[in-house]
C-alpha cells in the first residue's frame, strides 16, 4: 500500500477503522487540518474538527477521493 501522497484541501481519506475525513487545510508547519465526516449523514456533514502532523496522517490515512466543494 502506498503512504507517500500528498494531502490537498478537499481530499478525502480514511483509515481501517472506516473513519472518513476531509482535509480543510496543511498549514506551514505540515499540520493536516480535517473534519471529521459522518458517513451516516447523506449530507456528509462535518461532525468534528481536528489536526495532526502530515507523517501521521499519511501513516494512518490513505487517500480515497475528492470532495465537490
Amino acid at each position: 500500500m502506498r503512504r507517500d501522497f500528498q494531502t490537498s484541501i478537499g481530499d478525502i481519506c480514511g483509515d481501517a477503522t472506516g473513519l472518513r475525513v476531509r482535509v480543510e487545510d496543511v498549514d506551514l508547519y505540515d499540520y493536516v487540518h480535517f473534519s471529521v465526516i459522518d458517513s451516516n449523514d447523506p449530507a456528509e456533514l462535518q461532525a468534528e474538527a481536528g489536526e495532526m502532523s502530515h507523517v501521521a496522517f499519511v501513516h494512518r490515512f490513505t487517500k480515497q477521493g475528492m470532495s465537490s466543494i
